[in-house]
């Protein structure tokens, strides 16, 4: 599993992945090197260094957790690197910049939005929690090519991360936020 973008809302996903699921490997990268490094001395991750976006192309599913914008240009760079069998996600507030993106960049198959509808005023991985997501809606925005199979483990593993899925499109979605 990868994550880019490490920090409260994908470091406490990781953290409930590793919980559930001990022997997963996990790589990320972030904005920093530190938070990197702090990673790797929690045992959260398998890299002590931020690694290449072509580090990513053996992920099975690669969740995009910087700001959105950011997302969008990660979602650019991975394009070419995934494995035409990874499924890529975000935990971005808004929807339509990156399914529209997705939709251009044709990894429609590929990607499932989500939303997890919880937060602190704490900011980091220092803060990250396994409980952070427990008990949270996690909005679910498919694309219009997901299939039931993707959409039905997607919503799975939410629920394995303790949050309450909601499926959505990315309109409604961005409309009732």
């Amino acid at each position: 599993i990868g994550f880019i973008g490490l920090g409260l809302i994908g470091g406490s996903i990781a953290k409930k992945i590793k919980a559930n699921h001990p022997d997963t490997k996990i790589i990320a990268t972030a904005s920093r090197e530190s938070t990197i490094q702090e990673a790797y001395d929690m045992s959260l991750i398998d890299n002590n260094h931020l690694p290449s976006i072509s580090s990513f192309s053996d992920c099975d599913i690669i969740f995009l957790c910087a700001p959105v914008e950011q997302n969008l240009e990660y979602l650019r760079q991975l394009k070419d690197v995934v494995n035409s069998e990874c499924m890529i996600t975000d935990v971005g507030s808004t929807k339509t910049q990156i399914h529209k993106e997705v939709i251009s960049l044709g990894l429609e198959n590929q990607f499932i939005g989500g939303h997890p509808m919880t937060g602190s005023e704490k900011t980091g991985i220092a803060n990250a929690n396994i409980y952070l997501l427990e008990n949270a809606y996690y909005i679910i925005t498919p694309t219009a090519t997901t299939t039931q199979e993707q959409l039905d483990d997607f919503y799975q593993f939410v629920k394995e991360l303790g949050s309450i899925p909601l499926i959505l499109d990315y309109e409604s979605h961005d409309y009732a936020t």
